[in-house]
């Protein structure tokens, strides 16, 4: 097997150029990187007795940065620690935590202050909201929290932005989703990049397969629209932009690059805090937060974003060491120096990116983001080496995406990531007591432990996509001379998204309405032609043109 096939790409542009600054490297070096203390110690088990999504049972509390500045955080978060209280039968349990604690002392204080042992672990909250950004509650916390509880985090700029957001849990906990179907959207950019290409093949692919057959035996998830866009000539941000605008509630996993410091490095700190971590399309410009702070996007939903420093920037990256062995090597076809120039200076603090903040904050945007705080790899779902026999591993995150999309919480949900991360943890450290495993083994498990490692939750664990609202109940359909399709398509065109005010149209009206909006006609006359709302148009637009799709590729007809 050569070394393209086992190495890993990352998912990072230069902002000016984007390029990417490492595609595929040789990963052997890390060897050196997987010692024993960069392990964490084997996790409790918890009352797995109860239900995961009982708050009664699994408790829910919150974690908030000691002085003043948690004292306002949890002032304007009050609204939401009520319904919490009301949830579960009992106050909240508040912690509070100094800044910028590292992994040793993050370990420190979960052993003496959160879990002692002196009282049975059911009595500790196993959801945990942190408030406040890296700066305040360190990103190493996080992580040794959420190994086996389930952990999000709230960080904003503003303090209304605190406010927005609990507004909006609290208001999609009162009411059901305006149509009667969910949505599980998957958008490649297809930016011509290997690390794209890999993903798209070895991840993305390979989910919707998973989840197209899922979709036939789970009761849970034939309310379901299984959708896949991103164009494989011209990435497009308006494309993403209006599959994300939709009124369902929406899961969307993106995979992309994310933007790093442009090749001079960023003119300033702020700068760097509003744009890195943007969503790369390639020359066609990048998806930044301020795009997304008022425009409906995945309301009410979830989005896993894979991209670099997606979810957030650290002060220094657990690659850092292995990067510049890596450039002293010679090794490879990038240099790692400009990797390590998206990294704040000293005296500059890690923090949130700007994209989940902007996206929280909005009224009409998503309840969660799961995202990455640090360098992003395709180590997550590429085999470890030549020894391992399967090709990909996607189910590590189509069991994540079903899980949300089901109605699971989020926390929940980023669960069935984040367990990789300590079944890899705990073979890395056999692995190292082992003199029979091959230094480029233990190489790629540590590189492989780091990365699960970056991904993080923001928003509160707790959440859920709201309910679909009730199907209406819609008059016989009338006879159509234009045959069904529904066993080439894969489902019945027009059955659940008419109106009780008018009969549903005839199959052929239909297609007549879609095939004018697919050769770009308005979408409202077409959608009036047949007594439909604009939004129930649009929706069997986009299920009648994927699920051709998808036939065409079961037929062999595309690649």
């Amino acid at each position: 097997m050569s070394n393209t096939e086992t190495s890993g790409s990352l998912l990072l542009v230069a902002a000016d150029k984007h390029s990417p600054l490492i595609e595929e490297q040789p990963s052997s070096s890390a060897a050196s990187e997987a010692r024993p203390n960069d392990t964490a110690k084997n996790p409790f088990l918890w009352n797995e007795r109860a239900h995961v999504d009982d708050l009664s049972e699994q408790r829910w509390g919150v974690i908030a940065p000691e002085g003043a500045e948690g004292d306002r955080l949890l002032a304007i978060a009050r609204p939401l620690l009520r319904k919490r209280e009301e949830d579960q039968g009992a106050p909240p349990i508040i912690y509070r935590v100094p800044p910028r604690m590292d992994a040793p002392l993050s370990m420190t204080w979960r052993r003496e202050v959160f879990d002692t042992g002196a009282q049975f672990r059911d009595a500790l909250p196993r959801y945990q909201l942190i408030l406040g950004d890296l700066h305040q509650v360190s990103a190493d916390l996080q992580v040794t929290q959420a190994i086996d509880a389930f952990v999000g985090r709230l960080a904003f700029d503003q303090l209304e932005d605190y406010a927005a957001y609990v507004d909006k849990v609290l208001r999609w906990e009162r009411e059901p989703a305006p149509v009667d179907r969910r949505r599980l959207l998957l958008h490649t950019v297809h930016d011509g990049t290997t690390s794209t290409a890999v993903g798209y093949r070895e991840l993305v692919r390979p989910s919707l397969d998973l989840l197209e057959r899922a979709i036939k035996y789970s009761a849970d998830l034939r309310k379901v629209d299984l959708l896949e866009s991103g164009s494989d000539d011209d990435p497009s941000l308006d494309e993403l932009l209006s599959a994300a605008g939709h009124a369902a509630p929406t899961v969307l996993f993106s995979l992309s690059h994310g933007d790093g410091a442009p090749r001079r490095g960023w003119r300033d700190y702020e700068l760097q805090r509003r744009h890195q971590g943007a969503m790369s399309f390639g020359y066609s410009g990048s998806l930044t937060g301020d795009l997304l702070r008022s425009r409906s996007f995945l309301p009410g939903g979830l989005w896993f974003m894979l991209a670099c420093f997606s979810a957030g920037t650290p002060s220094t990256s657990k690659f850092e060491r292995w990067l510049r062995l890596l450039g002293q090597s010679g090794a490879g076809t990038s240099r790692p120096a400009d990797v390590l120039r998206s990294l704040p200076a000293a005296d500059q603090a890690p923090f949130i990116a700007s994209i989940p903040k902007a996206a929280l904050a909005n009224p009409d945007g998503p309840l969660g983001f799961i995202g990455h705080v640090d360098l992003a790899w395709t180590y997550a779902f590429r085999r470890v080496d030549g020894n391992d026999k399967t090709q990909s591993r996607p189910a590590r995150f189509g069991e994540l995406l079903r899980a949300a999309v089901e109605g699971s919480r989020i926390g929940v949900a980023f669960r069935e990531l984040y367990s990789a991360f300590t079944q890899i943890d705990s073979e890395l450290v056999y692995r190292q007591a082992d003199p029979n495993t091959p230094p480029e083994r233990r190489g790629h498990l540590w590189m492989l432990r780091q990365d699960l490692a970056g991904y993080i939750l923001l928003g509160d664990p707790a959440a859920r996509l709201p309910k679909p609202r009730p199907a209406a109940v819609a008059p016989e359909p009338q006879q159509s001379s234009g045959g069904d399709l529904t066993g080439f398509f894969g489902f019945a065109v027009g059955q659940s998204e008419t109106t009780a005010a008018a009969p549903r149209p005839t199959l052929s009206e239909l297609e007549r309405a879609i095939a004018e909006v697919l050769a770009g006609g308005d979408l409202r006359r077409a959608a009036g032609q047949v007594s439909l709302e604009p939004d129930a148009l649009r929706s069997m637009v986009e299920r009648y043109r994927d699920a051709g799709r998808a036939a065409l590729r079961r037929a062999g007809d595309v690649d």
